[in-house]
Formats: C-alpha cells, structure tokens, sequence
C-alpha cells in the first residue's frame, strides 16, 4: 500500500470513555492563595462543589471555634429527621433556662418563650437568616429530647461525614468552650447541607416574615450574609447563603457557595475579621470564575502520538490522532498530558479510519477521559 509522503491520518469511529468527554473538574491540585488574607492564621478553604476536592487552603486542618457555623449541623438534623416542619410545636418550660443563658451571653435571639407555639420551619428562617441562638435551642430539643442528646447526635453526623477534627457541645455555637471545627470539615458538613433543597431555599432567602404567635406579633427577618444583598457592596449574583457566624473567640466565620455556567464552588473562612470577611469571599469566588473554564484537551487536526510503520518504504511511522474532541474543565495553565495504548507497531496495509487503540487524557495529572 504507497502512502502518502504524510501519512494518512488514523481516526477513530467513535469514542470510548467511561464517562462524558466534558467532565468536571476532578481533584485538581491546591493553588496559590490569590488574595490577600486579613491574617495569615485565618483558615480558608475553596473547594469543588462536584468533586469536593480542596482549590485553595490556609489553615485548613487548624482547629477553632466556629461560632454560627454550628447551626448548619443543627439545621441538617432537623430536615434529615424528617419531622414536619409546616407543624407548630409548644416550647417547653424545660428551656427556660437555656433561653436566660443564651439572652446571658449577649447571643441574637427572636426572643422565644417557654409556652410560646411556633412552627418549626418558621424556627428554621430565624435561625439560618438572622442567626437566632434560641430558635436553635428550640429545635435541637424538639429533634433529640435534650440539648445534651441533640450534640451527641450531631458528633455522630459529623463523623458520619468524614470530620475528623470536629466536636459540637450545643446547637448553636454561641458556647465557644468544647465547640470546635475545621474548615476542611466544614466543608463536608456544608457539602451536606447544600445538598437539601429545602436548606439551599431558606439560606437563599432574603427576608422572611415569621407569622404571629400566641406571644409575638408578625414580624420580618432578614439574612445576615451581603454576598446575598444587592446594596451591599459585596453582592454577586452568583452566590448562595450558607451561614455566617461570630464569636469574639471565632471571629468572623462564613460558609459560601457559588454557581455559574454549570460549576458549583464552595468556600468556607474561619477567623476574619468584619472588615474583610464578605471582600475575602468575593474575591476568592471572583478570581474562581475567572481562572477555571472548560478547555478543548484535544481535537482531531493534533497528532497525539506515533507508531512504527512495517512494510512501507515511505514512511516510518503513522500518525495517530484523537477520534473526537476532549474537554475538561479546569485552571488555564493546568498541564495537558496522555497515557496511550497502542500496538508496538502498525502494517501498512492498515486502512484509514481504522481504530488503532486509545488515549487516557489528563488535565493535571487526574484522568478526564478515554478516546480512540
């Protein structure tokens, strides 16, 4: 068979991945903090909301006290309970003095009364959107039967979830003393809780306007986080609210995700400070967007490889191209490289078209896909 003096090029018929040729972003190595943290022990952690692997880390593993982070937890365990939240239950008396203490330690509260009828989902706003401490207490009870039950049950959860520096003493974080996390482990918490629809609705939220009780007049609660708020100068469209949290010990805590184009990232800060902790998130989640896209890996006018070429005079080796295109989506200057399965060598009699092996690409060194 006489070749051309450029050998024909060997295409594929179809392709053989395990899995689309436009995969998602898949265990990506750490990046180089691309902002300017308030302080170098803050912990900050960026991570891929599909795959869950860590993009950017500061003090991922220190442990510290999360403040109203712990409130995600505690919101977790009333919707994976269950229970009906449309339903109104009756504080019980035996709360009284964990509502004194709360009121005691300067902690929000919507002022909840032992006697006081309320439903749950409106408990559920109060204490995702203002950060209120006792319609937390409320619920835990209400859950689990007893403060001190409802924390075991959270410690069981979060390990259940892959924490391994994570320990929860009440519902609501505003006890600093034995009630501590990390921000890697946040993230599985927070992972967990972006998952529940009826979580992502009420942290998404705005304002919410919590009915008349037997003990409160209809009043309007509004979300404490200003990635969600269009006047605050942190706004962006992308984001949606998890939770925020302070302590004096903590300082300033905030759990975030963000989505666009089809990609989800998530960011959890520990230990900011007022001043910075909405521009740190913004920025981090700024630079995200901007530096992560979906890139063609290969095409098929590339030659990704050769192979020797027997009985022909002409030509040495045959060119091996990539049946259709791969994509990946990923950082722009993540390296591209490929393992291939291919024989040793090809007869010249080959015809064109015919499928000679196949090549495993990598962005980053993680494999994206398999094509002829």
């Amino acid at each position: 068979m006489q070749f051309h003096p450029f050998a024909r090029r060997l295409l594929a018929l179809a392709l053989t991945a395990a899995f689309m040729t436009t995969a998602a972003l898949s265990g990506f190595a750490v990046y180089a903090m691309p902002i300017q943290a308030a302080y170098p022990q803050e912990s900050i952690y960026l991570f891929d909301a599909d795959t869950g692997e860590a993009l950017v880390e500061q003090n991922p593993d220190l442990p510290r006290c999360v403040a109203s982070l712990t409130k995600m937890m505690t919101a977790l365990l009333v919707l994976e309970s269950g229970t009906d939240l449309s339903a109104s239950i009756t504080i019980p008396a035996s709360l009284t003095p964990e509502l004194q203490s709360i009121r005691a330690n300067r902690g929000h509260t919507i002022g909840l009364q032992a006697g006081e009828t309320v439903r749950r989902i409106d408990m559920m706003y109060a204490m995702l959107l203002p950060s209120a401490n006792d319609a937390a207490s409320v619920l835990a009870v209400d859950t689990s039967g007893g403060l001190a039950a409802f924390a075991a049950q959270m410690n069981v959860r979060a390990s259940q979830l892959g924490c391994t520096a994570t320990h929860f003493t009440c519902p609501h974080g505003l006890y600093d003393g034995g009630n501590y996390s990390t921000a890697r482990d946040m993230a599985k918490i927070a992972l967990a809780c972006y998952a529940d629809p009826t979580y992502r609705q009420i942290a998404d939220t705005m304002s919410y306007k919590l009915p008349a009780t037997n003990v409160h007049p209809a009043r309007t609660v509004t979300t404490t986080n200003k990635l969600l708020k269009p006047g605050s100068g942190y706004y962006r469209s992308y984001a949606h609210g998890m939770k925020t949290g302070f302590t004096t010990l903590a300082g300033r805590c905030f759990v975030t995700f963000a989505e666009k184009d089809g990609h989800t990232y998530g960011l959890v800060v520990l230990g900011s400070d007022l001043d910075n902790i909405y521009r740190e998130c913004a920025e981090i989640l700024d630079w995200a967007f901007a530096s992560f896209s979906d890139r063609q890996l290969t095409d098929t006018q590339t030659v990704l490889t050769t192979v020797p070429l027997t009985k022909c005079r002409n030509e040495e080796t045959v060119e091996l191209y990539a049946a259709e295109p791969v994509s990946g989506y990923g950082h722009a200057d993540d390296p591209i490289t490929y393992s291939f399965e291919v024989p040793e060598s090809v007869s010249a009699t080959v015809k064109d078209n015919a499928v000679i092996g196949s090549a495993t690409v990598y962005l980053d060194g993680y494999e994206i896909g398999t094509v002829d």
